[in-house]
């Protein structure tokens, strides 16, 4: 663990931000919160949980200094009190995570590991005030084949640290020849862990008993379909702006992604002779196919997002994933015959010079 954790009790009024003002706008750029004197960088997480606690919007920072708001909420909020989770790593590096209600229940980093470990959770890792990991189901692991790819049942569960939200349920695929986990990281294939003033007692009956027949055949179906239809250019262009925003944030551990997207793709500029493909229409480009399925994206988004990537990285990935799993796909059904697919669609190492995504 690279990290720890202090939960710190204050009120609203003893908050004070501080940043750089913006030149042209005149905005205040948020750098660094205060909690009773120590300085923290607010994440996004902290901004989230502050604006639904106190039923706001980030829209009042257009119009009031971040003091003035603190201030103004102290003055008519009937109770002000929160608890903030400070998170530190080795250095001693500080960012504000989530506030929450002083009253609700909380599970810390420790109980949450050991929790998930008891349980048989593999993968497990931190990022952002929420542990990730990896579960088989109640009913075991299913094995089953799609095609030429064989699968295992499995579900992801996240579980908050920092006090906001609640832990939640995700469907998953393990693809067993590369070890790729596809998560349906989307309100259709998630399910929320009620909690009671015990967390750990609801989050242990939740890993014991977890089972979705009707999730886990939904799934399937989509997988079935994905290698059965042409990917879009649509499409393709979606995973390649989501590579490259995990590649400006640093995200990613390769710097071949360009050059193996466009293998796998086609040289998609060429096929239709534009340098820039924003200028065809989105009604047109859902129907001019690439020289690959959209089960190809779902392997790569997997396969950079499991084994090429941070796990904030990963998590962006196995987004795309849910996302365009729980949608109709552009060009359904359009490719008769089921081939066999490659097993690995982005290099391990470097071969040649490296192409930036840009």
């Amino acid at each position: 663990m690279k990290c720890s954790f202090d939960y710190r009790y204050t009120k609203v009024r003893n908050l004070c931000a501080s940043g750089e003002r913006h030149a042209r706008t005149g905005r205040m750029n948020v750098t660094s919160v205060q909690v009773d004197g120590e300085e923290a960088a607010p994440t996004k997480r902290f901004w989230k949980s502050f604006f639904l606690k106190f039923g706001i919007s980030e829209n009042v920072f257009r119009y009031f200094e971040p003091a003035e708001v603190f201030d103004r909420i102290s003055e008519r909020a009937a109770d002000d009190m929160v608890r903030c989770c400070i998170e530190r790593d080795r250095k001693g590096k500080a960012r504000l995570l989530a506030v929450s209600n002083p009253a609700r229940s909380l599970i810390q980093y420790g109980e949450t590991t050991d929790l998930v470990s008891r349980y048989g959770g593999r993968d497990v890792s931190y990022a952002d005030g929420i542990v990730t990991s990896t579960h088989t189901p109640r009913s075991g692991d299913q094995p089953f084949q799609i095609g030429a790819d064989r699968f295992q049942h499995r579900f992801v569960m996240e579980t908050p640290v920092d006090g906001f939200s609640h832990p939640k349920i995700y469907l998953s695929y393990l693809r067993e020849i590369c070890t790729n986990g596809m998560v349906g990281y989307t309100r259709a294939f998630r399910s929320d862990v009620s909690l009671g003033n015990d967390i750990g007692h609801c989050i242990s009956r939740a890993l014991e008993s977890y089972d979705n027949g009707e999730g886990y055949a939904a799934l399937r179906q989509r997988f079935e379909s994905a290698q059965t239809s042409w990917a879009s250019l649509r499409e393709c262009m979606q995973l390649y702006k989501a590579l490259i925003k995990v590649n400006d944030r640093k995200e990613v551990t390769t710097d071949t992604l360009a050059r193996d997207f466009h293998r796998m793709t086609g040289r998609l500029n060429e096929l239709y002779g534009l340098a820039n493909l924003d200028a065809i229409s989105v009604k047109r480009q859902r129907v001019l196919p690439a020289r690959c399925r959209v089960y190809d994206l779902l392997n790569f988004a997997s396969e950079v997002g499991t084994h090429h990537s941070t796990t904030e990285g990963g998590r962006s990935m196995q987004a795309f994933i849910g996302t365009m799993i729980s949608d109709e796909f552009d060009m359904e059904g359009t490719a008769e015959t089921v081939t066999d697919f490659a097993d690995f669609l982005v290099a391990d190492k470097n071969v040649g010079s490296p192409t930036s995504l840009n």
